[in-house]
């Protein structure tokens, strides 16, 4: 096999054509996706041209979101025409939808009028929910047909529709009535009825049902497919594994990104004006927290004086309780995510966190205060660091495992609340419980 990391770059300089097709064509699609990574875009459009229209389709749509959109958007629109007339429908609808209006319209009126419908439709579901994430294309009958008229009706759909293993069967209102698996249908005899062979549809999910909570659905009861229906049970379309393995590789950058307040877009494809621009709100808040901590420092300097020994545990107070607090909140973020921290579980799942994080403070802070006691030779001194410590890094951890909570019930993202709000928020709380304790016993 061709090395997946294969430089394109000096073939195209050297427009050697006939080679790079030829290595193209014993790549995947993801394969070639990555190796056009670090191409400019002029050099992305080349190499897609010199592709077959369905290779190249197979491409575009393995590529990141981002990039995907700014090659959609390079891309001459006939050519554009021709690879989205090649994709199933949700990935149709994924590639038109991030165009402007005017070159959505020019794609939609150029392709077949059926496909058109199917993507126009799809248009009209947000992009992260159920709907948004469906594909049109699966096998409908109804519990009247007999095995033979299903075989022959998957024969005629054959190229249309790939990948599937149950056969969705369906009243005369469309209505979801169960699933018949290939396996039964290979087996049964030609004249045997779908009503003999239906079973239970598995997983079904409502079409305006967020993409995440669908995700969950399939890791929690381990199925491949999904039916997709509306409010009266009419089937509309089919989620296969494969758009969930997306969805939640999308969901974890998401999360990684907002944690540092950040975006994909912002990292990868936005200007380094748009890019400051963006980051700056958080790094204020983070100037914010430190004017904070500068004030109680100076509230505090004549009492610190007094036992300036105190002054030299202020990095582990902060770097500890930060640290505390970070973890909580990745942890609750991740759980709220993932479904594992359902509403009514959220005050058990706090309480947990907080007998976890009693156990470790404890342990902190009998430690250091036996450490900074006898290292200093005052046994005061170490009551009043162990104590503090031990308090910082309680309230941390609360306010860590809290404030996605809050977040989330306001309908804010918590993983925006998990960056520099929580790590901000810490460091001033942690110093001024640091100061009032150490410089009361000390």
């Amino acid at each position: 096999m061709t090395d997946p990391r294969l430089n394109l770059a000096p073939l195209l300089e050297e427009n050697r054509d006939d080679e790079l097709v030829s290595i193209l064509s014993s790549l995947h699609p993801a394969d070639i996706a990555e190796a056009l990574s670090p191409l400019d875009m002029e050099d992305t459009i080349k190499v897609m041209s010199l592709m077959d229209i369905q290779q190249a389709a197979d491409v575009l749509v393995e590529l990141s979101e981002s990039a995907r959109d700014h090659v959609a958007q390079g891309l001459p629109r006939d050519q554009l025409t021709k690879l989205v007339a090649e994709m199933d429908s949700d990935d149709a609808a994924d590639i038109v939808g991030d165009l402007d209006g005017q070159a959505q319209e020019e794609v939609l009126s150029a392709i077949d009028s059926e496909d058109s419908q199917e993507v126009r439709r799809l248009l009209m579901y947000d992009e992260e929910t159920a709907g948004g994430i469906m594909q049109l294309e699966l096998v409908s009958v109804q519990e009247t047909d007999k095995v033979s008229q299903v075989i022959e009706k998957i024969r005629e759909l054959s190229d249309k529709v790939e990948d599937f293993e149950v056969v969705f069967v369906v009243d005369r209102n469309i209505g979801l009535k169960g699933v018949v698996s290939l396996k039964d249908l290979v087996l049964a005899q030609p004249h045997t009825t779908i009503s003999d062979l239906i079973e239970n549809p598995g997983l079904v999910v409502r079409v305006d049902e967020d993409q995440e909570s669908v995700a969950q659905k399939f890791q929690k009861y381990d199925v491949r497919a999904a039916a997709v229906v509306d409010s009266q049970n009419r089937l509309l379309g089919r989620i296969t594994v494969d758009d969930i393995i997306d969805v939640l590789h999308e969901e974890t950058d998401q999360d990684f990104y907002r944690l540092a307040g950040s975006s994909e877009e912002e990292i990868y494809t936005s200007g380094a004006l748009r890019t400051a621009a963006l980051r700056l709100p958080w790094l204020l808040f983070n100037l914010f927290g430190g004017f904070i901590t500068s004030l109680i420092l100076n509230h505090y300097e004549a009492s610190l004086l007094k036992t300036v020994a105190l002054v030299t545990f202020v990095p582990m107070v902060m770097s500890l309780s930060g640290a505390v607090g970070s973890q909580s909140a990745t942890i609750t973020v991740r759980g709220l995510a993932m479904g594992r921290i359902a509403s009514g579980q959220i005050l058990k799942s706090l309480f947990k966190e907080q007998k976890v994080t009693a156990f470790m403070s404890l342990a902190f802070g009998i430690t250091i205060a036996l450490v900074s006691g006898s290292v200093h030779g005052t046994l005061r001194l170490g009551l009043a660091v162990g104590l503090s410590i031990s308090v910082a890094i309680l309230v941390s951890a609360f306010l860590g495992a809290v404030t996605p909570v809050f977040f989330r019930t306001i309908n804010i993202d918590p993983a925006l609340a998990s960056g520099p709000v929580v790590t901000s928020t810490n460091d001033v709380v942690s110093l001024l419980i640091y100061t009032m304790i150490g410089t009361s016993i000390a």
